[in-house]
C-alpha cells in the first residue's frame, strides 16, 4: 500500500488575468484587490464554506468593506452577485464580448458622442483635460462620467478633484484623480464646504489656495509660479492672514487680478515692516499728505494776485521774450 502525505503548508499557486492586473487593478482601492484576489483563491479551491467575514478576518478589515469591494467589483462587471454567492466573470471571455465583438459601427464613439451631448458633462471633461495637460482617451472619459455613479459624487466635485490632483499635488495621473474621488466617496464627502474641512488638518496649502483665489476673484487656476509666490507670502514673508488678505482685496482696483499684483503689494508692506492692518491704515494715511511741489509753490504765489495783474505779468514776459529774440515790440500809447 503506498499513502501519500498531505502538504501541511498551502505552497499552491493562484493565476491572476493580465487582464485584472492592467485594466481593473491600478484604479480599484487596495482593500478591494485584496478582497478580490482571495476569493478568487477560495473559487478556485472551490471552498463553498468561506462567507465575509471569513475574509474580513483574514485579512484584518470591516466586513462592512468586504461587501462594499464586491459591490464595487460587480458595477466594474467582473463579478456577480447572487444572495449569498459571488461569481467570478471570466475575464478572458468578458475581453473578447468587449473588444473583438464590436460591430463597425463602434459602439464605445456612440456612446462618447451620446455622452458628450450633456451640457455638463461636456465641461467637466474640457476642464478635466485643461489640468491634466493632455488630451483624455474617449474610454477613459466614459469612465470619469460613471464615477457620479460609481462614488454617488457630484460633477463639481469631480472637477474639484482633478484640480487637486494636478494644482496641489502636482500628479497628473486620471487614476490618481479618481483615488482622491474613492477617498472623498469612502469619507462621505459631498460638497466643497466637507473638502476643506477634511483638508484643514492635514493640507494646509490646499486651504489658503482657496481663500486667496476667492479674495483675488480670479477666474482661471493659478499656474505653478502663482502657487509657489503664495507660498511664499504665508512660509517666507511671514505675514498675518488678515494682511496678506487685505493685499488680495486690492485687486479690485486693477482690471486684470492676478497674484503677482498682489505679490508686490506685500513686498513693499515687508519693506516697510508692516505687520498688521493697522499699519497698512497708517501707510495709507501718509501716502495721502503730498510733499509739496514747484506747481504748489507756483499756485501759492499766484493766489496773492488779481485777475488784472496776473494778466499784466503775462503780457510783460511775453515783451521780454520778443526783445531777448531781437524784435521791437513796442509800446501801447
Amino acid at each position: 500500500m503506498f499513502l501519500l502525505e498531505n502538504n501541511k503548508y498551502d505552497l499552491g499557486e493562484t493565476s491572476i488575468e493580465n487582464i485584472f492586473i492592467n485594466d481593473f487593478m491600478p484604479s480599484a482601492n487596495g482593500e478591494f484587490v485584496k478582497v478580490y484576489i482571495l476569493g478568487l483563491k477560495f473559487a478556485k479551491e472551490k471552498k463553498e464554506d468561506i462567507d465575509d467575514r471569513t475574509i474580513a478576518d483574514f485579512l484584518g478589515i470591516l466586513e462592512t468593506d468586504v461587501k462594499r469591494a464586491w459591490e464595487y467589483w460587480q458595477k466594474m462587471g467582473i463579478v456577480k452577485i447572487e444572495a449569498e454567492n459571488i461569481e467570478f466573470i471570466n475575464l478572458k471571455e468578458l475581453y473578447i464580448q468587449n473588444v473583438y465583438n464590436l460591430k463597425e459601427d463602434r459602439k464605445e464613439e456612440k456612446s462618447y458622442s451620446k455622452l458628450v451631448e450633456n451640457k455638463e458633462y461636456a465641461n467637466l471633461l474640457t476642464r478635466a483635460e485643461f489640468l491634466m495637460r493632455e488630451p483624455i482617451a474617449p474610454m477613459k472619459k466614459i469612465d470619469i462620467i460613471n464615477w457620479i455613479t460609481v462614488y454617488n459624487m457630484p460633477v463639481d466635485l469631480i472637477e474639484e478633484a482633478f484640480f487637486y490632483t494636478t494644482e496641489i499635488k502636482n500628479v497628473y495621473s486620471v487614476n490618481y484623480v479618481e483615488k482622491v474621488v474613492r477617498n472623498w466617496s469612502k469619507n462621505n464627502i459631498r460638497t466643497m464646504e466637507d473638502v476643506e474641512k477634511s483638508y484643514l488638518a492635514n493640507d494646509i496649502r490646499y486651504l489658503r489656495y482657496k481663500k486667496v483665489k476667492r479674495y483675488i476673484g480670479m477666474e482661471k487656476s493659478f499656474s505653478q509660479a502663482d502657487l509657489n509666490m503664495v507660498n511664499s507670502w504665508f512660509e517666507e514673508y511671514n505675514l498675518p492672514n488678515d494682511v496678506i488678505l487685505a493685499a488680495c482685496n486690492r485687486t479690485s482696483r486693477i482690471q486684470n487680478p492676478n497674484v503677482a499684483y498682489v505679490d508686490a503689494i506685500l513686498k513693499e508692506w515687508k519693506r516697510l515692516g508692516i505687520e498688521k492692518v493697522e499699519d497698512i491704515e497708517e501707510k495709507d494715511k501718509k501716502k495721502k499728505v503730498r510733499k509739496p511741489t514747484a506747481f504748489h509753490n507756483f499756485k501759492q504765489i499766484t493766489d496773492n494776485f488779481s485777475e488784472e495783474e496776473l494778466e499784466d505779468v503775462a503780457m510783460r514776459k511775453q515783451r521780454e521774450g520778443f526783445k531777448k529774440l531781437g524784435v521791437d515790440y513796442g509800446t501801447e500809447d
